[in-house]
């Protein structure tokens, strides 16, 4: 096919709702072909919000106008202030030129993710290898059954401490300000504002319930550590360990541990079969917690970039005391 025309969209140029359906078309015909979701949870909500803070939508249009490929750029979510991105191409259009000329349209310091698995990994590594991308940075994914194997111990939660679920209307704040301590220095988890906790309590699988606090027994509003579960889609049979938290001013005392097991005893009261979470390679503590839990590897997702800018990174989705 022809080389594709890039069209990008910000706030002086929005999205459009059409196009941001057909961007969405795209994502779910790349997931059915690849095993895989392109894109990430954030990548996929700011599609559907077409929002434009901090964010550009990119292209990749056929001579008809139908889209053929499309790539997000997210400005400072980098360790290193760099901007972070995520690439799909439609199936019926690779090895034609679309994913270079997305590639070329981002900027040049730009950290791209890839979540694909199997041969979709295999043909990511290999455009990766051929752009002069070289991976920085891995986001294993790892799971465990909920019904058997190793059992995981009980919770034990200082007296100091009382346990409840979030309350909306009431928790919002609290929760946002226990996230951005725990992630001070994680480029994703600890940027997110109360916009993007709007958005997440606005998805069908949002459930309060299934966000454990611990709290101070004589403050329940001061929160000290959480366990936001989440199972997607809602009905389905696989659980997720999706943000632990614990504050800097509470961590040593197991409070990760602790809360993380009071969310694997709501996940398995719903009668789940597995769960699964995100980790950084990198934080050898968190997958050392998440290993005497029984968790087990189960693939890995990689972050590329140019050689000339790569460095190694830190980061975590999660936090633990």
């Amino acid at each position: 096919m022809p080389r594709p025309t890039i069209a990008r969209h910000d706030a002086t140029h929005p999205l459009t709702h059409e196009a941001a359906e057909a961007v969405l078309a795209l994502a779910r015909a790349a997931a059915a072909h690849d095993g895989a979701q392109p894109l990430s949870e954030q990548f996929l909500l700011s599609v559907r919000a077409r929002e434009h803070d901090g964010v550009e939508h990119v292209l990749a249009l056929a001579d008809d106008g139908t889209v053929v490929g499309y790539a997000q750029s997210r400005t400072g979510e980098a360790p290193d202030g760099a901007p972070s991105g995520e690439l799909v191409v439609a199936p019926t259009a690779r090895r034609a030129g679309v994913g270079t000329a997305l590639l070329e349209a981002l900027p040049a310091g730009i950290r791209l993710w890839s979540h694909a698995v199997g041969a979709a990994a295999d043909a990511a590594t290999g455009f990766a290898a051929a752009s002069g991308l070289v991976p920085v940075r891995s986001l294993h994914v790892m799971g465990r059954s909920l019904t058997g194997g190793d059992p995981w111990p009980e919770a034990t939660v200082d007296p100091r401490y009382a346990v409840r679920t979030f309350e909306p209307g009431r928790d919002e704040e609290a929760w946002l300000a226990l996230n951005a301590a725990a992630f001070a220095h994680h480029p994703e988890q600890g940027s997110l504002r109360r916009t993007d906790l709007d958005q997440r309590m606005g998805e069908p699988w949002w459930d309060p319930a299934g966000v454990i606090l611990v709290v101070e027994a004589d403050h329940p509003d001061t929160l000290v550590a959480s366990h936001w579960t989440k199972v997607d889609p809602p009905g389905g049979d696989v659980g997720e360990v999706y943000v632990v938290a614990v504050s800097p001013d509470h961590q040593g005392e197991g409070l990760g541990r602790a809360v993380t097991v009071l969310g694997l005893d709501h996940l398995r009261s719903l009668g789940l079969d597995r769960v699964v979470l995100y980790v950084d390679e990198e934080n050898t503590a968190a997958v050392h917690t998440y290993r005497r839990l029984g968790f087990e590897d189960v693939e890995v997702h990689r972050q590329y970039a140019r050689a000339t800018s790569a460095r190694p990174s830190d980061g975590d989705r999660t936090a633990h005391g």
